[in-house]
């Protein structure tokens, strides 16, 4: 037991000596770490909360996602749009448009806002054709509270394999985009 002892206090003795030889050299070694993780961490923050106008998209997946919940709530200081799925994120499109929507048997979908955000979400549906059931059940029309950018939210459609949801939005403002699991989610994260 002595010399493990005496190993450990040899060690400290001759990592205390080499630090006081050179002390300048490590202060400004930690400084420069400081700094490092200082500029790391403004640069984190800066991308995390921008966002674009520029479509997103991500290729689609197999088998067939099934979506089971939509909600949007302010997060922060964006609004978060949050479409979950029972099993994996499916392949997706968003992006702004000034085109008319339509449902595919013809019928005109709107939504309050100034813009509309389109997300089409591809190899998924709100119907378990394996079960014969569907897995969302709730509205095709959310109206969200508390949020400043997304007024509302609207199916456009769900066929064959093709779900298409629009997001009313005050402006067309930026927008990011990310996917989170333990439950699936497609998460999009509107400025305000």
């Amino acid at each position: 037991m002595r010399g493990p002892v005496v190993a450990v206090v040899l060690a400290m003795t001759m990592a205390t000596a080499a630090c006081s030889g050179s002390s300048s050299k490590a202060t400004k070694a930690s400084t420069t770490t400081v700094a490092i993780a200082t500029t790391s961490t403004s640069a984190l923050s800066s991308t995390t909360t921008a966002g674009s106008t520029s479509p997103v998209s991500a290729a689609p997946t197999q088998p067939t996602a099934h979506l089971v919940a939509v909600r949007a709530a302010r997060q922060g200081t964006s609004d978060r749009v949050v479409f979950e799925f029972s099993d994996r994120v499916p392949g997706y499109k968003i992006a702004y448009t000034s085109e008319r929507l339509s449902d595919t048997a013809g019928r005109q979908v709107t939504v309050t806002g100034s813009a509309t955000l389109l997300v089409r979400m591809e190899s998924a549906g709100g119907f378990n054709l394996d079960t014969g059931k569907p897995t969302y059940t709730g509205p095709k029309q959310v109206q969200p509270t508390g949020t400043q950018a997304v007024q509302q939210l609207a199916q456009v459609d769900d066929f064959e394999g093709v779900l298409r949801w629009a997001i009313g939005v005050r402006g067309q403002v930026g927008f990011k985009v990310s996917t989170l699991t333990s439950p699936a989610r497609l998460a999009i994260d509107v400025g305000s």
